[in-house]
């Protein structure tokens, strides 16, 4: 029979880090900035650079093999996210991933186009588009309300015009963490004739993805988000593939259109990513399909064939587990008059992202997060790249708030501790 609750000690037994005793005494609440790792993922990383760590695609054995291993990761992350395998490149991180894909349509626009960007999302999604202005391109701010850090769709629906070619959002906001409705923002892009880039790094760690459903025509997220080594996945749909300019060594594109095994590399993967992939954290990556079909067979009893299915029924029992500490969290904030939630209080995981950011106070948000660390709770303060969503709700981006961010392998016993101890430092 299948469990209909999340088995997060069965989880949490999946990672070393909770082995090692300084990981076990440390409440780990800092999860948008970066995710622990499962153990599959590094035995995967220990068995390449053992057994593989050659260059790939040689005659030679273990060539052949560290080739295959970096290939099936390749199609296990596009299925991941429910792309052809031929649509992702997988990069050197989000940021990256952002800046070539600019220069890689840079020429693809011309002076007075349009690209809409928001000031909710992280930078990485903004100044390289802004950087386009250099070129004539107009860029268009989709601001958020200054009182609810929301994007308003008649806001967007007011920018859109003829001229416009793209609109580059957040799915949901490192800062606010409301989920944003991107398949109404997708119909609304398309039917202005323009493209649709979302950056899913805030909310991949706590759904499944499904470009396809969504409607993006771009859309990327961060592997050191969602248990995964630093690394970058972008999608890019086939039909914008012809307005790309490779930005890699000019005779790669045809040097490896011998190569057709699927997750090869192909014009897309060599063109938005100089020098092609890291090796040895890409072929890990099969450690995390294994992770998740490890927590899949232990949640499940029927076997189902795709495995972006086996993510999507796995995110049902995370969203339910989630919710129910970011209920447990709010019942607290609630009750602490000192804390001040930017964003909405929703504790539904399927409309707000489980990473809520706080001005404290009296309080300065880094003293916080330092005394928090002495009493082993690890959260984060700062700007978090998303200045300019601070700066429009009021708030000075050099003090930038404190921002506590769950994973599905919290507990609520750690949350309990994290109330304890910041009644203790606030007191």
């Amino acid at each position: 029979m299948a469990k209909n609750e999340w088995d997060v000690e069965f989880v949490r037994n999946q990672f070393p880090t909770f082995e090692d005793e300084q990981g076990r005494a440390l409440v780990f609440l800092e999860n948008a900035g970066g995710t622990y790792v499962p153990k599959q993922l590094i035995d995967h990383l220990d068995n390449f650079m053992i057994k593989t760590k050659v260059q790939p695609y040689g005659p030679y054995s273990s060539s052949q093999a560290g080739t295959k291993m970096i290939l099936d990761a390749t199609i296990k992350m596009a299925e991941m996210v429910n792309a052809e395998e031929d649509e992702i490149v997988i990069g050197h991180c989000t940021t990256m991933n952002l800046y070539l894909l600019s220069m890689a349509l840079r020429n693809d626009f011309k002076a007075g186009d349009e690209i809409v960007v928001t000031n909710q999302d992280h930078e990485s999604n903004i100044s390289p588009w802004r950087r386009l202005s250099e070129f004539g391109i107009k860029i268009i701010e989709w601001e958020i309300d200054p009182q609810t850090g929301q994007l308003v769709l008649e806001d967007l629906e007011k920018l859109l015009s003829k001229q416009t070619r793209l609109v580059c959002m957040p799915h949901s906001s490192n800062i606010i963490g409301t989920v944003n409705d991107i398949s109404v923002v997708a119909g609304m892009v398309h039917t202005a004739g323009a493209w649709l880039l979302v950056d899913g790094v805030s909310y991949a760690p706590h759904h499944e993805v499904d470009v396809k459903t969504l409607g993006a025509d771009i859309y990327v997220l961060s592997l050191y988000k969602t248990f995964g080594p630093h690394l970058g996945l972008m999608y890019v749909q086939k039909d914008l593939h012809s307005h790309l300019e490779n930005q890699s060594l000019e005779f790669m594109p045809e040097l490896y259109e011998r190569y057709r095994q699927p997750g090869s590399p192909n014009f897309l993967r060599i063109a938005l990513n100089p020098g092609l992939v890291n090796h040895e954290e890409v072929a890990s990556l099969n450690g995390l399909v294994d992770y998740f079909d490890t927590l899949y067979r232990w949640h499940f009893d029927q076997d189902e064939e795709g495995f972006h299915q086996r993510l999507t029924s796995l995110h049902k029992l995370i969203r339910k587990h989630e919710t129910s500490l970011a209920s447990l969290w709010m019942d607290y904030v609630g009750q602490q008059p000192l804390l001040k939630l930017i964003g909405s209080s929703e504790t539904d995981i399927h409309y707000r992202s489980p990473t809520w950011s706080f001005r404290i106070k009296k309080w300065h948000p880094r003293d916080v997060a330092e005394k928090l660390a002495a009493l082993n709770i690890a959260v984060q303060s700062g700007s978090f790249y998303a200045w300019r969503c601070l700066k429009a709700m009021g708030i000075n981006p050099n003090e930038g708030v404190l921002r506590i961010s769950l994973a599905h392998f919290n507990t609520a016993n750690e949350i309990r501790k994290l109330c304890t101890a910041l009644d203790r430092t606030l007191s």
